[in-house]
């Protein structure tokens, strides 16, 4: 009787262990294959245009602002600060992808010139709290070219 018992209890393991290996299976396939080539096309397209959109606004984010004079010295100081953090968002996600271990040469000094031109731009951006309206003109100018130099550094950085 006992071994009966231990039998059918044996028997009702197995069971359970199969239902949830095929529900688990099921379950995966489903997901593996919830999406056909084409939304998977889509879904491509939509990032790719996320990233050209980011791109463009990042690129042209100083056509509005690069005439501002000494009194709207704060809407570009805000405007510099929202690149800086869009660029920083990007440049965490270039830094979660890198490994220095499997790095070339090249990719290595792109990424440290990188770095050397973030400190470069936050320390032109700091320096924009300082100016005066003497000094307004040079210091926007400043920040300016210290973007571009970010950006070039990051596109860089990217490419290798």
């Amino acid at each position: 009787m006992l071994y009966l018992l231990m039998n059918t209890k044996n028997k009702i393991q197995s069971a359970r262990f199969i239902s949830v290996a095929l529900l688990t299976a099921g379950v995966s396939l489903l997901a593996l294959t919830g999406c056909n080539k084409h939304d998977r096309n889509e879904a491509g397209d939509k990032v790719k245009d996320a990233y050209q959109d980011t791109k463009d606004a990042m690129a042209n984010g100083w056509d509005k602002v690069k005439s501002y004079s000494f009194d709207k010295k704060d809407d570009f100081t805000a405007n510099a600060k929202a690149l800086n953090s869009k660029m920083e968002a990007q440049v965490s996600e270039l830094h979660a992808k890198y490994s220095d271990a499997n790095a070339s040469a090249s990719r290595k000094a792109a990424m440290a010139e990188l770095k050397n031109s973030e400190a470069d731009y936050k320390e032109k951006l700091a320096a924009l709290g300082n100016a005066t309206a003497d000094t307004w003109d040079s210091a926007k100018q400043n920040v300016i070219a210290s973007w571009d130099k970010l950006k070039a550094s990051y596109d860089k950085a990217r490419a290798d």
